[in-house]
């Protein structure tokens, strides 16, 4: 840089007050080399910083169209891409998924293509690797053309021609950066535009490299060398570079902690240093997210994506939202964003949670509404029949909390996007649903907010008015992502109290003392020269004008690495690069360019990659920029470390956590396994009549008494959710309800006529009774697809049907006498057990009276008969219902004991395929079942709440993410159970022994 800024200077001096035109590639470099020339003293009187383009719309300033970005031009492509095909016009191209990303990419191809002067007419089909590619990229061409013309818009080549036309050379002193990057059509107006004698600025020279080809305005003008000027080129070195270290690390954070390292360590202010990389998307969020967890200012080059930012996560969050069928699950992560400006009378986001799961709403528009309005008018039932004026308040409370969600879901659904019944819908209202929210409730918090809002709601604009066409709903999240997700926002100079960060290619330009390369590992530097499907280089070769190639693009960024490396010679540089990708778990090693920075830092010319591996720190194990640093160290240490005392009782969560460790090796029955130290009678229903217990529960005790303990004693809930999937429509609980409910109404529809049930005479009755119970449904919990809807509605008739022939079979064995025969919290069945006396609540399904007058209770099990048996009455515990169910009702309905003779679990399902186990209720099956339940209840007595014995109990169990029984050694299970001291686990034996 002191070679350009001297000519610089002398150029201004000699033309000071004449107009001097700087034209470089961005604006970003012309004002870094005036900061350069500010900060040498130099005067930059009258001297003006363009680019290319923006010369060229100075010269057509007076121009009737309007010139397209980005975004049209590649909603264009999209467009036009599908019509050829739908329309069969493409033959080479026919069998191609037209994506947006495929659609961008044959943009910038034809983008290139005009830029290089061609037009459709013009375009050699020949030149292609066959006819059918181009005749097709003749047609995309001319259609693309079309395009312009239709819409009356012009692009960059358009710009350029009409500029050409226009352009006047004036006597302005023209100065140009070396090495600009042109195309032939933005050459061909430079060469019109400049007059025969313009200065071109100097660059540091590079040896041991062949420079790519270029053109005399494109080309580089070279200054002296310098001792940077020889990395390959290390032979004619005159010496050690001491300007320059080298390190690695193991990741990128760990490489770019190390960077901040340095700096603190050496006092180093942020705005004298930058970081450059050859990786832009993967060091760009590590060191984003770095700086925000770290409080450190950092100016990005290249911006940061805007799915970084709260309107980023918003406009995210909407496309999964309605890409999931506006499922709950996705609602409320994109709630837990905290990315939407909300009412302050709304409810907080736990409450939303509550509320949204509580109205069992999974997904759909139309379940959101209904189900709502069905919370609204329970609420304000209950509020208004609640005697108890707490109650009757907390129940007004849910009412508008309700009433508030049903109001808030109802305007947002308004402008969301509604499927077409040929699955198609309309993008531009997609478009508009993502702006209404938006702008009604983005949230902006800094900087980058501002800037991705601004620029997401820009995108919109700019694609709107041409984006009214029907996309098929995948097709159109695609877009979205592609169209809104995939911009860049807050790209930025170096400013004043900032550390900065872009790409090694600005490098040479940037004025500052302390740069740092990272990346340089043989995978990312200089990378691998892709061929472009679209266009082969060979294509690229024939048609000529200037059209990059590129199997060059690794030759011409080593060329630019090296000339940035050259120009910085005078400043303190520091390479680096890491060792391990954790993306693909393998190890990298470092890049050639690498290994002769160590040969010029070290002055060991023939230094090889070991020599490398031995010598350049690498420096993982002592970096500590944050806490976290700290505790990985000792997590990742090879050898045990003791924690120091002091230390362990700063965070006392620790030391009760090693406390817990060492408990749970020990072959002692602890409170680490479930055991309660305090009194847990008040638990135990023998001892507290307030305390109703269920079948349920008690089975769960009799499964695995640790899981009773986090559910009912430590009240720990599980979250309930219904998901959304496209292949089902039901939960078994659902499911389940449906089926109870069609076989109590068809009974009582049978017996109001005094029939008993025959498949031929009542068929066409259950039928109906389904049909109609399937439609009421669906209209509150409507189906994602009417496919879906049709398999289960099948399933569901089958097992009426199923229901009907058992029924029919069975129909003289006794007569029903109750359905959903309720005792519960109000009225609860009292069984007297041989250690006291238990209130029992639940319901039972259907109770028969036999021919001789004692009864028979039938449980309908609507899922899989698995697990039952006809020989294991009670399977150690886990399975109870009949019994308790027998005693409860032989005790509410006030009869004597024996009135009861059988119970039968009844699986009228497909998967039950029409199973009946009979359970007969004498005088061992009863008494077996109090001596179980006497057992059980002993467990919550002791307070012995121990972990299963069978692991077969976890595989369905809903606590396996916070229970640590797959911790534990099978034989220190035993070992714990076998424990003299603990009576409850003596007990939870004993049931065991129960089949």
């Amino acid at each position: 840089m002191i070679a350009l800024i001297s000519h610089l200077q002398d150029v201004c001096k000699t033309h000071f007050l004449q107009e001097k035109i700087l034209i470089v590639d961005s604006y970003m470099i012309g004002e870094q080399i005036l900061f350069h020339l500010a900060d040498k003293g130099g005067h930059a009187v009258n001297l003006k910083i363009k680019t290319v383009r923006e010369l060229a719309m100075e010269a057509v300033a007076e121009r009737q169209r309007d010139v397209i970005q980005d975004a049209q031009g590649s909603h264009f492509m999209y467009s036009l891409l599908n019509t050829l095909r739908n329309t069969t016009s493409l033959r080479y191209f026919n069998d191609v998924e037209i994506t947006p990303a495929l659609s961008y990419s044959m943009y910038q191809t034809v983008k290139q293509l005009r830029l290089a002067g061609y037009k459709s007419w013009s375009l050699p089909q020949s030149h292609f690797v066959s006819d059918e590619k181009g005749a097709d990229m003749i047609e995309i061409l001319y259609s693309y053309e079309q395009l312009l013309q239709d819409y009356q818009v012009i692009d960059d080549a358009d710009l350029y021609e009409l500029a050409l036309n226009k352009s006047s050379q004036s006597n302005s002193v023209y100065i140009l950066q070396s090495y600009l990057t042109l195309s032939y059509l933005q050459e061909k107006f430079l060469k019109a535009l400049l007059p025969t004698e313009y200065i071109k600025l100097p660059l540091a020279k590079v040896n041991g490299i062949t420079l790519p080809n270029r053109t005399e305005l494109s080309s580089v003008r070279f200054a002296e060398e310098t001792p940077l000027s020889f990395l390959y080129d290390t032979d004619r070195s005159s010496g050690r570079v001491t300007t320059l270290s080298l390190f690695s690390a193991k990741t990128k954070e760990a490489e770019l902690k190390k960077v901040l390292q340095i700096i603190k360590q050496k006092g180093i202010t942020f705005d004298e240093a930058v970081i450059f990389y050859t990786a832009g998307s993967e060091y760009i969020t590590t060191m984003y997210h770095l700086s925000e967890k770290m409080n450190v200012p950092v100016t990005f080059g290249d911006g940061i994506p805007v799915s970084f930012t709260r309107p980023g996560k918003l406009v995210a969050g909407t496309i999964r939202w309605m890409k999931e069928s506006y499922s709950i699950q996705a609602f409320l992560k994109l709630l837990q964003e905290n990315v939407m400006n909300l009412e302050e009378d709304a409810p907080s986001k736990a409450r939303w949670a509550s509320l949204l799961r509580q109205a069992n709403i999974g997904w759909n528009p139309e379940r959101y509404i209904a189900l709502l309005q069905a919370q609204i008018e329970e609420t304000e039932e209950k509020a208004k029949s609640e005697a108890n004026k707490e109650r009757s308040t907390y129940f007004e409370k849910l009412n508008h909390e309700y009433t508030w969600l049903l109001k808030w879901f109802t305007s947002v659904f308004k402008y969301m996007p509604t499927i077409q019944p040929d699955g198609t819908l309309n993008y531009a209202s997609q478009l508009l649903a993502i702006r209404y929210l938006l702008t009604t409730y983005g949230k902006v918090t800094s900087g980058y907010d501002q800037a991705a809002k601004e620029a997401i709601l820009e995108q919109i604009e700019i694609i709107l008015p041409y984006a009214n066409e029907g996309v098929t709903s995948s097709e159109g999240f695609l877009k979205l992502e592609e169209d809104l997700l995939t911009i860049h926002v807050g790209q930025s100079r170096p400013r004043p109290g900032n550390l900065h960060m872009t790409t090694y290619k600005n490098g040479f330009y940037i004025n500052r003392e302390h740069l740092f390369v990272i990346g340089l590992d043989n995978q990312r530097f200089p990378g691998n020269a892709q061929e472009d499907p679209l266009l082969l280089d060979i294509e690229r070769e024939k048609l000529g004008n200037r059209l990059p190639l590129k199997k060059e693009k690794t030759k011409r960024d080593l060329y630019l690495m090296l000339q940035f490396f050259a120009s910085s010679a005078t400043k303190q540089l520091t390479v680096s690069y890491c060792k391990f990708s954790i993306n693909e778990n393998r190890a990298i090693t470092p890049s050639y360019l690498f290994l002769q920075c160590y040969r010029l830092q070290s002055g060991n010319h023939t230094a090889d990659f070991n020599t490398l591996h031995k010598e350049v720190p690498l420096i993982d194990g002592s970096i500590t920029v944050e806490q976290a640093d700290w505790w990985s160290k000792k997590v990742m240490a090879p050898l045990h470390q003791v924690l120091d005392e002091k230390l362990l009782a700063y965070y006392s969560n620790i030391e009760s956590g090693l406390g817990a460790e060492e408990m749970r090796k020990t072959g002692s029955f602890t409170s680490y396994e479930g055991k309660i130290e305090s009194d847990t009678s008040l638990f135990d229903p023998r001892r507290n009549p307030d305390i109703t217990i269920s079948a349920g529960k008690l089975e769960k005790i009799a499964a695995c008494p640790y899981a009773y303990f986090l559910e009912n004693i430590l009240r720990i809930k599980v979250i309930e959710e219904v998901t959304y999937d496209p292949s089902k429509w039901l939960d078994p609980a659902t499911r389940g309800t449906l089926l109870h409910e069609i076989f109590e109404v068809f009974y009582k529809t049978i017996q109001a006529k005094g029939e008993k049930p025959s498949y031929q005479k009542h068929i066409n009755e259950i039928l109906r009774i389904t049909y109609q119970r399937l439609e009421e449904l669906k209209m509150i919990l409507p189906p994602p697809n009417q496919r879906v809807a049709d398999m289960e509605s099948e399933e569901i008739i089958e097992s009426c049907e199923t229901f009907l022939r058992i029924e029919e079979e069975n129909s003289q064995l006794g007569e029903p006498l109750y359905f959903e025969y309720s005792f519960g919290e109000d009225s609860p069945a009292t069984i007297e057990l041989p250690t006291g006396m238990i209130n029992v609540r639940g319901i039972i399904d259907r109770v028969d009276r036999l021919p001789d007058g004692s009864f028979h209770i039938i449980d309908y099990k609507t899922g899989s008969s698995w697990g039952y048996e006809t020989k294991h009455f009670f399977k150690g515990g886990r399975q109870l219902q009949h019994l308790l169910y027998t005693l409860a009702i032989e005790s509410h309905l006030g009869v004597e004991e024996g009135r009861v003779k059988k119970s039968t679990y009844f699986f009228p399902t497909r998967k039950g395929i029409g199973k009946r186990f009979e359970r007969e209720q004498d005088e061992t099956t009863r008494a077996n079942g109090k001596d179980i339940l006497d057992k059980l209840l002993t467990i919550v007595e002791h307070g012995h709440f121990t972990m299963t014995d069978d692991e077969k109990d976890c595989k369905f169990c809903d606590y396996k993410s916070i229970c640590r029984r797959s911790t534990y050694d099978k034989e220190m299970i035993e070992v714990k159970h076998q424990d003299p001291s603990a009576q409850g686990i003596k007990s939870f034996l004993g049931v065991r022994a129960y089949d």
